[in-house]
């Protein structure tokens, strides 16, 4: 799990990146820059090659309204 935060971290240039297990489930992890959540990262544990999902929402508020709506 430490490889695939330095990964996400250099990934999303923030070395802020934190991922935090969650209780009940061993395939994924919640991701944090300081204390504020950004998503979840999903490990498809039966990938021999190691395959890691992030899946993140975006909510209207953190869109900037000069560049339009999506």
């Amino acid at each position: 799990m430490m490889r695939l935060q330095q990964v996400l971290a250099e990934k999303l240039k923030d070395p802020k990146i934190l991922l935090k297990t969650r209780e009940k489930t061993r395939d994924s992890a919640e991701v944090y820059t300081d204390d504020e959540f950004l998503g979840v990262i999903f490990l498809d544990i039966e990938d021999e090659d190691g395959m890691a999902s992030f899946n993140m929402g975006i909510l209207d508020i953190d869109l900037d309204d000069t560049e339009g709506s999506a």
